[in-house]
């Protein structure tokens, strides 16, 4: 990554300039606006353990929770790294720049690892089932026979199926107060 991202230190510390869309030729200096990559990945190049937030420091047991956590610095890293590849590029705080993992952290983290064990803890898990099981048949969307307690690793897929319908499931489930 290092070798891939070396002509952006000498450019984005100095400048270059380019023609832009209007014609003016203008001094910009290129910098590393996004690193796309998976959760695992993500942290790995944060320096952090891989159950921690790369971007703040937030602890396991406290994500969901309603509060304000510190963002990560350069100085507080949890792994050594001798020469990590975002270390000479100008302009760049790698905390900031990482893009959501939408499979590890919204699928999975949000709706599956938050949302529905809410749910659970209002519903239970037969009446969750039951309801899965009620969903008629509709083109396009999967029917879960079996309800979603019992399955043990779900596929992008399966989340994305699952948050179709998962409104639907709400309805009713709380009773009104008055």
């Amino acid at each position: 990554m290092s070798l891939l991202l070396q002509p952006l230190i000498a450019t984005g510390r100095d400048g270059v300039e380019m023609v832009c869309a209007d014609s003016m030729v203008r001094r910009i200096y290129p910098i590393l606006a996004a690193h796309v990559a998976d959760f695992p990945e993500q942290c790995l190049v944060a320096c952090c353990k891989e159950n921690r937030c790369p971007k703040c420091l937030v602890t396991a047991d406290e994500r969901g929770n309603p509060l304000s956590s510190p963002i990560r610095t350069p100085n507080f890293g949890l792994r050594t790294v001798y020469s990590p590849f975002s270390a000479n590029l100008p302009h760049t705080d790698i905390f900031l720049v990482f893009t959501p993992d939408l499979l590890h952290q919204f699928h999975k983290g949000v709706f599956k690892d938050h949302l529905v064990k809410w749910y659970l803890e209002i519903v239970g898990e037969a009446e969750m089932d039951a309801r899965f099981k009620a969903i008629p048949d509709y083109p396009g969307l999967r029917h879960f026979k079996k309800g979603i307690s019992a399955v043990k690793q779900w596929t992008g897929t399966e989340h994305k199926q699952m948050q179709r319908v998962f409104i639907g499931l709400l309805a009713g489930a709380v009773p009104r107060y008055a």
